[in-house]
């Protein structure tokens, strides 16, 4: 019976943390809400939309903001 009543309270222990994290995650998200629009770039060229698979060369890094000339 001691084991029995032990599992259960592990089980209870364990559906706690579960529950307090959730509540936590719930409140961090409505506090801190992200931005339902992300910002535009500065400039139009910096744009993955605007750019075609051609001029991005298949890269899987975006180009630097310096001038490389």
């Amino acid at each position: 019976m001691n084991d029995v009543l032990g599992l259960l309270l592990l089980a209870v222990y364990i559906v706690g943390i579960l529950a307090i994290s959730a509540a936590i995650t719930y409140a961090v998200v409505k506090i801190f809400p992200t931005e339902r629009n992300p910002k535009k770039p500065d400039n139009p060229e910096d744009s993955d939309q605007t750019r075609g698979n051609e001029s991005s060369g298949g890269s899987l890094f975006r180009r630097s903001k310096r001038a490389t000339t």
